[in-house]
């Protein structure tokens, strides 16, 4: 199920979807990006 965001909430949504995004993009990568994933969250 898709979560809805208020207007008010849409930069939370936002960083939500970048930070699911990275995890994707960390799961293809040699690069460890998880320091920073947990920064954002």
């Amino acid at each position: 199920m898709k979560t809805v965001f208020l207007e008010f909430e849409q930069p939370i949504g936002e960083l939500e979807a970048k930070i699911e995004e990275l995890r994707f993009m960390q799961e293809d990568s040699a690069v460890d990006i998880s320091q920073e994933i947990e920064r954002l969250q």
